[in-house]
């Protein structure tokens, strides 16, 4: 090895190595990285937890609107209740009675039920 004309060779080669080695590491730490950030973003999209509480709020939700539906489907009963109840009680100012209200009364004739417990006495 014939190194005349520099005056100190391991100085010139020890930091154009140090130089190209810090380079090299550096571009493998970015690379490194990168996909571990790329990684990362895919296990956070297929995280159970996640899915999991995805499914519960859709469930949640979903119950929600069952349980509205429900509310609703209750009170248009009660509607149509109160309003056949109407109906009977107008029916039965008219002074006829229907055939179930007369088969109601004869069942409760022969049960021996009081017909007229508020009755008044003269």
């Amino acid at each position: 090895m014939n190194h005349a004309h520099i005056d100190n060779p391991a100085a010139l080669g020890a930091s154009g190595s140090r130089l190209a080695r810090l380079a090299r590491l550096g571009i493998l730490a970015c690379a490194l990285a990168g996909a571990g950030a790329g990684a990362l973003a895919q296990n956070q999209e297929r995280d159970p937890r996640r899915e999991e509480a995805a499914q519960m709020r859709e469930r949640y939700q979903m119950q929600a609107q069952q349980d509205a539906r429900a509310y609703e489907m209750r009170d248009q009963d009660r509607r149509a209740m109160e309003a056949q109840s109407d109906a009977a009680r107008d029916d039965r100012r008219r002074g006829r009675m229907s055939a179930d209200e007369r088969r109601d009364l004869r069942r409760q004739i022969k049960e021996g039920a009081d017909l007229y417990p508020n009755s008044r006495r003269r």
